[in-house]
Formats: structure tokens, C-alpha cells, sequence
């Protein structure tokens, strides 16, 4: 149901339309003027407003502006018996949600609104789910009500409560950072440190120095004593972000204080005891590097008491729209996308993620004039979808630095995840269609934690 605002000079036409709205169970008020249409505009925040283009006094256009300048959000449809191109052009430029010529069939008109309402349920869950979120503490700027989204939510409020270590696994883009603010602000150690480390940052030389602290005169240049961020850290949580990316060297250093609870500063001959949670994030499949080689068996079983999977996008197209949503309304305030631009980004395969489609609604929103962001605001390279009926690769280089195992691990991931969308999930049919026994496809869904059940 949808609170109408009908402006309509045409008394007929005004009772006619009212009447058909009111029995599809909308609420409807009228006006049969634009200058007592100006006046309801001005009063009410409405789910609609359709108005007439011509009218006595002030004219559809200004009525357009106002509630333009006022709610911004709410849907504007005009309605003309003497519909020219340039009108119409003009209209949408303003932010109009769509152009009626009269006589238009009922239909029409209902198309509209089914589309308006739809917007406007979504919205509502969206705060709905924010209202929850915000409730139990999780940052707002966890967006996503889909089952995948909403999984990994209850996991990490089971989680958070303990002290236990906690690796997050997800590729770039997904939002690992954001999920262990999460974890920190939802855990007892809420009020203490929570200090973040980029591993691939880390200075090898200089690694022991930023991680343990020195003392005065432990080497040239260091002129006083340095706390290190492990002991800024005592009693609070450290991140380690990116330990995928730390050396055997480093890795072998790290252990020892998993293990030991305890550092020692360079040039010091004490030994601290710290109390420190770990929460480490990696973009690859750790147990791929152990097996290889590349990354130390007991460091990664220190790390993985608890695993948290982070879906990628293409795993979430449902939370699509609530992004795009909820990108423009802390950025742009007063833009917002149309259904068919929110429908087309939709149906991409987002390879770099949440940061891609980030990116994306910046660019548009930037370099666009318009409040109603629509097809033509795409960048080129957007423009067709990418994930129509075949799973595609189009962002290749993403892994460009990955090995060859890694890359071809990626892609079957992305191969299943598209076949199960493709067909409801059905294992058997999924089975079928990729050719293979339901044990391996079984097999593959625990590997890459897309579920196992049917």
C-alpha cells in the first residue's frame, strides 16, 4: 500500500483515479489545483506524488521541483494530455520517476507503482534489518539480509564472545576489515585497544621493533624506548590483516608469541606478558599454503581456532540493491538509482567485490548532475552484464598474483557458486549439469563453504 498525493485539475479524471487507486488499497489524497497541490507537497512526506503537468496556478513542473527540493526519495509521476519529447526529456532531467501521456491504460499506471512499492520495501527491510543490526551492536555499515549474509552474522555473534583466535578468509573487496570491526565492537573487549597491522606492509628489518617495541640505544637511532603494538594491544584485540602475505621469517616470530603469551622488547632483557586477542584475515586458502609449503602448519592452526568465510558478491545478489542504497546515503544524500540501473547492476558478477561496485556508484554519483542516477551515468565497461547465462572471468588480472592452484580454484568457485544459482540450488541438478558424482560436488561445496545441504 501506497500514501498518494493526486494533483488533477480535471474533476473526472481526479474521481476516477482516486477511486481506482483507493480500491487497489492505496491511500489517496487529492488536490484540484497546483497551488493547493504546492500546499500537501509542502505538509506531507508522500509514498508518491502524481501530478498533471498543466494546472491552474502552480504548474506540474514547480510541483516536481518542490518535492524534489523536499523528499528527494519520493517518487514523482506526471501526467499530460499534451506530451511532447521536450517535456518528457525536461521531466526526467528534474528527477521525475516516469512520464504519463493521457489516456494512458490502467495498467500502465499500475506498472509504475507495483515498481515504486517494490522500492519502497526494500527500503523499509533494509531499515528494518539496520534496526536490528544496531541493536546488537553490529555496525551499520554491515549491509546484507540475504541467508549468506545473514549465516555469517549469526556466526560472528556467536563468536565474538570468546577469546579465542578467529581467521576471516574471503577475497579482496569483501569486506574482511569491516567484519572484524564487527567482531571487536560485539566482543568484552569492546572498550580496549584494537590495534590493526597491514602484514604486507610489514618491514622485515624492522618487524621485530613495530610488533615487540625496543629499548633506548637497542640500535642506531633509537633514541628512547618504543612500546610495541602487541603490548598497545594488551588487554584489547590485534589485527592482522593480509597474513597470507607474511614471510616463513615473520610467520616463525609471530608463533612464538601465540604460543607464549609473551614478548620481549628489542634491546631488553625482559619478558612481558600480554593478554591479546588475534583476529587475522587472509584474501587465499591458507591450508593451499601449508600444503605448498609457503605458509607454516602450526602458525596456521594457531590462527584458524575459528574460521569465518566471507561471501563473495556474486554469492549476495540480493544484497546488491541494499549496497547501492546504502552507498549513495552516506555519500550522496538526495541521488538515488533508478530500477532499471539497480536491476543491471544486479546481474553483474562483481569480481572485485564490494569495493568494485563501491567504486562504481562513486563514479556515477560524482560525475553526474542528475539526482536520479540512470543507465546512461554507466561507465562503459559496465554496460553489458556479465554473468548471462555463462560463467565469466572478466577480471582476470585480480589474480594476478596468485598461483596457478589459486587461480584455478577461484574460477571453480565461481563456477559452482553460478551453477547453484542457476539452478536453485539443487545439488542433483548441479551434479548433472557440471558432469560430475554428487559425493565430489559435495566434497567441493565443504572445500569452499557454500553449504553442503540440500
Amino acid at each position: 500500500m501506497l500514501n498518494i498525493l493526486l494533483i488533477e485539475d480535471e474533476e473526472i479524471n481526479r474521481i476516477t483515479l482516486a477511486k481506482l487507486l483507493t480500491h487497489a488499497g492505496h491511500e489517496v489524497q487529492t488536490a484540484k489545483d497546483g497551488d493547493e497541490g504546492m500546499v500537501l507537497v509542502k505538509e506531507g512526506d508522500w509514498d508518491v506524488v502524481l501530478t498533471d503537468l498543466r494546472l491552474p496556478g502552480v504548474n506540474g513542473m514547480e510541483i516536481l521541483k518542490e518535492s524534489r527540493r523536499r523528499y528527494p526519495r519520493t517518487p514523482v509521476l506526471m501526467m499530460t494530455a499534451y506530451a511532447t519529447v521536450k517535456n518528457a526529456v525536461e521531466c526526467l532531467k528534474l528527477g521525475a520517476f516516469n512520464y504519463l501521456t493521457k489516456p494512458f491504460e490502467q495498467s500502465e499506471l499500475f506498472h509504475h507503482l507495483e515498481h515504486i512499492e517494490e522500492i519502497k520495501n526494500l527500503g523499509d527491510q533494509n531499515e528494518s534489518l539496520r534496526s536490528e543490526l544496531a541493536e546488537l551492536k553490529i555496525s551499520p555499515k554491515v549491509v546484507g539480509e540475504s541467508d549468506v549474509m545473514r549465516t555469517l552474522l549469526d556466526k560472528v555473534k556467536m563468536v565474538s564472545g570468546s577469546d579465542h583466535a578467529i581467521l576471516i578468509q574471503g577475497a579482496s573487496g569483501t569486506g574482511k576489515e569491516l567484519i572484524a570491526n564487527t567482531i571487536q565492537g560485539l566482543s568484552k573487549r569492546s572498550e580496549k585497544p584494537f590495534i590493526k597491522v597491514n602484514c604486507s606492509a610489514l618491514n622485515e628489518t624492522l618487524f621485530e621493533s613495530e610488533m615487540f617495541g625496543h629499548e633506548k640505544g637497542a640500535f642506531t637511532g633509537a633514541v628512547g624506548r618504543t612500546i610495541g603494538r602487541f603490548e598497545r594491544a594488551s588487554g584489547g584485540t590485534i589485527f592482522l590483516d593480509d597474513i597470507d602475505d607474511l614471510s616463513m621469517g615473520l610467520q616463525t616470530k609471530l608463533l612464538r608469541v601465540l604460543q607464549e603469551g609473551e614478548i620481549e622488547r628489542v634491546g631488553g632483557d625482559r619478558v612481558i606478558k600480554i593478554n591479546v586477542r588475534i583476529i587475522a584475515a587472509t584474501k587465499v586458502d591458507l591450508k593451499e599454503k601449508v600444503e605448498r609449503k609457503d605458509f607454516r602448519e602450526d602458525f596456521y592452526y594457531r590462527l584458524n581456532v575459528v574460521k569465518l568465510q566471507i561471501p563473495e558478491l556474486i554469492e549476495r545478489p540480493s544484497d546488491i540493491p541494499l549496497l547501492i542504497d546504502f552507498f549513495l546515503k552516506q555519500e550522496f544524500k538526495g541521488k538515488s538509482a533508478s530500477p532499471e540501473l539497480v536491476e543491471h547492476l544486479s546481474g553483474l558478477t562483481w569480481p572485485g567485490n564490494i569495493r568494485e561496485l563501491h567504486h562504481v556508484i562513486q563514479q556515477m554519483a560524482v560525475f553526474s548532475q542528475s539526482e536520479l542516477l540512470g543507465m546512461d551515468h554507466l561507465p562503459d565497461a559496465y554496460g553489458e552484464p556479465r554473468n548471462t547465462g555463462s560463467t565469466r572471468f572478466d577480471r582476470y588480472d585480480d589474480l594476478k598474483d596468485t598461483s596457478l592452484n589459486e587461480k584455478v580454484n577461484a574460477f571453480e568457485k565461481r563456477i559452482l557458486i553460478q551453477a547453484l544459482k542457476e539452478h536453485d540450488n539443487n545439488q542433483k541438478k548441479v551434479a548433472d549439469f557440471l558432469k560430475i558424482p554428487r559425493t565430489t560436488l559435495r566434497s567441493k561445496l565443504e572445500k569452499y563453504d557454500l553449504g553442503s545441504d540440500e
